[in-house]
């Protein structure tokens, strides 16, 4: 009996014995499932995390790329705002200056521009007085042939009692009529003729008189011998009468019927050289230029010589004499002429193939196919005497729109 309870005893031992194998068999076995699953979770993770590190690795390695390329741009971002720093700096700077240049160019212009209100005024007030002069028959004019000359001479021989000095200078004298002229009105006389028939003429004329003398040189810009252009009329009816006054030290454009036959040298000297040789006195009064065509190169030769007044040629582009070669266009003698400090001029001008003659004042502008003569001033009082003789001599030209 002890022995069969033993035994159902130990066989209920077995029985739970064989219940706890299965359990912790069942239990292994959800374990390994779990280790294989864990195992295999593992494993996945791990390949995710190899693709995740491989693409961060990739995405690291663009960003330093992109970070480098950025820093490379920054830094070349930096040494260009360092030069437009530089180049603002010295652009500022030059600005200043230019600031500060046309602040004294402003007030230069401020200046000139009262100067020329005073100007303006004072003219103003002289044309109301020549007007009311003229009105109250204070001006004779005399218009008889027989009593003067070029209207252009008689100018010159007006301003004579205005004048510091009472030598004068006739560049391209020809035969002396400009001469004659100035010595009734008492100068003192040096003529210029390079032409030698001409001037053997020039001199039989006037020999006789004491304050007349001849130089046989042409003027121009430097001292140099140059081929001299001997005019001739080819019309039948010689229209030119005397074709010497043609004769030029340029082959420019003529009028129809004038050739320049042929040339020969000539000695041509400067103003400047003729002073400094004692040729020519060094205090003159007047300059009279009538070059056809050269007059700019003579005023170019005065050097640091001034003269109250001179008086030059000029023709306009369009006239006959002017259209080529030419070298006396208002143009470019009155900004000559005011580098030499000559403020004020008049210009005394005809139309080709018209009679009338007329005056204006101060301008580089020249009317269609004229000619004639400009007055430059270094005086204003001077130049106020020979405004009021031109008004009473002849009518004023004006501008008006």
């Amino acid at each position: 009996m002890k022995t069969l309870k033993f035994m159902l005893r130990d066989n209920l031992f077995v029985k739970r014995l064989l219940i706890i194998k299965e359990l912790i068999l069942r239990k292994l076995d959800t374990l390994i499932s779990a280790t294989e699953e864990a195992e295999r979770h593992s494993h996945e993770t791990f390949q995710t995390i190899q693709e995740i590190t491989n693409l961060l690795l990739v995405n690291t390695r663009s960003i330093l790329e992109n970070q480098v390329f950025l820093l490379k741009s920054s830094v070349d971002t930096v040494h260009a705002v360092q030069t437009s720093i530089i180049k603002a700096e010295s652009a500022l700077s030059d600005l200043t200056e230019s600031i500060g240049e046309f602040s004294k160019i402003r007030q230069e212009v401020l200046e000139a521009n009262q100067a020329n209100m005073a100007l303006t005024t004072a003219n103003n007030k002289l044309l109301v007085q020549i007007f009311d002069d003229v009105r109250s028959q204070k001006y004779k004019l005399v218009t008889d042939p027989s009593h003067f000359q070029e209207i252009e001479i008689e100018l010159m021989a007006y301003l004579y009692s205005y004048l510091p000095h009472t030598r004068a200078i006739d560049v391209g004298a020809n035969r002396g009529d400009v001469a004659v002229r100035l010595l009734q009105a008492g100068y003192e006389v040096y003529a210029l003729e390079p032409f030698l028939p001409v001037l053997e003429i020039l001199k039989e004329r006037l020999a006789n008189n004491p304050k007349f003398h001849a130089l046989p040189y042409a003027l121009g810009a430097v001292n140099e011998t140059r081929e001299f252009h001997i005019a001739a009329d080819l019309t039948e009816n010689k229209t030119y009468e005397d074709s010497t006054y043609y004769n030029s030290l340029l082959p420019h454009s003529l009028a129809e019927g004038l050739v320049f036959k042929e040339t020969i040298p000539v000695t041509v000297k400067t103003l400047a050289g003729l002073h400094q040789s004692g040729e020519l006195p060094s205090q003159v009064g007047l300059v009279k230029i009538d070059t056809e065509g050269f007059d700019l190169e003579v005023i170019k030769g005065m050097g640091d010589y001034r003269y109250p007044v001179v008086s030059a040629e000029f023709w306009d582009p369009s006239f006959p004499f002017g259209q080529t070669g030419a070298m006396n266009y208002l143009k470019d003698m009155v900004p000559a002429m005011r580098q030499r400090d000559y403020c004020w001029h008049i210009i005394i001008y005809r139309i080709w193939g018209e009679q009338d003659i007329s005056y204006y004042c101060n301008s580089v502008y020249s009317f269609k196919s004229s000619w004639g003569n400009v007055f430059f001033f270094q005086d204003y009082l001077v130049f106020q005497e020979a405004l009021k003789w031109c008004n009473s001599a002849m009518p004023a030209t004006y501008f008006a729109v």
